[in-house]
């Protein structure tokens, strides 16, 4: 069976984007722009040109994070929305996602993206290295229970996957002082979780779920 879960794809910026007044010059885009495939956004990831020069901007910008939420698409892995809100979902997608940040180094995601990616039990449809270059996304599929609240199945499912990535994955060793420990994000469980899109040309994505 094709692998075709649906999210909403959203244009830059995440946030508001003020100058050095404090004034708003942009404000965030809360209405998406599209609904897109998990297959278009393997393609968008791996060939969209302006996605792979934005990338590079991101990585070679003093403040990554402040980069990737003014120039960088994203999207909500876990369904379709009307509005950028946990309150407006339209349909989930049978997906939930997971990150794992502050890797060592570029190499070490690459390894990452295909362990994840060859996981039998999460089985994910996608893994891409993340725009830092030193973390993973996984888009990990999920079933869904009949007559299930959609929105508690999807925190449930999305807690699951992180425990599970952490109980596998997880690295013990406590980092140098200052430094963030690597390993799963468990910031955002909400179902409108948004996930930014960067140049992966390596990415790994399943067609169909056999």
């Amino acid at each position: 069976m094709t692998n075709d879960f649906r999210m909403s794809y959203f244009m830059p910026p995440i946030a508001p984007i003020k100058d050095e007044h404090g004034q708003l010059v942009t404000p965030p885009t809360l209405i998406p722009c599209c609904e897109v495939s998990v297959e278009q956004v393997f393609q968008m990831i791996t060939g969209n040109k302006n996605l792979k020069v934005l990338t590079e901007q991101v990585r070679n910008s003093e403040d990554i994070r402040t980069a990737k939420a003014s120039l960088l698409p994203y999207v909500t892995p876990c369904g379709t929305f009307s509005r950028r809100s946990s309150k407006c979902l339209i349909d989930p997608s049978l997906l939930t996602v997971v990150d794992i940040d502050y890797l060592t180094s570029y190499q070490e995601a690459v390894e990452m993206r295909k362990t994840l990616f060859n996981d039998p039990l999460l089985h994910p449809v996608l893994t891409f290295i993340s725009p830092s270059g030193r973390g993973v996304k996984a888009f990990i599929p999920y079933n869904h229970l009949p007559m299930a609240d959609d929105a508690n199945c999807i925190t449930e499912k999305m807690k699951l996957a992180m425990l599970y990535t952490v109980m596998i994955y997880g690295t013990g060793t406590p980092p140098p002082f200052g430094e963030k420990k690597k390993g799963v994000d468990f910031s955002g469980k909400d179902i409108v979780r948004s996930c930014f899109l960067c140049h992966d040309p390596g990415a790994l994505f399943r067609a169909t779920n056999e």
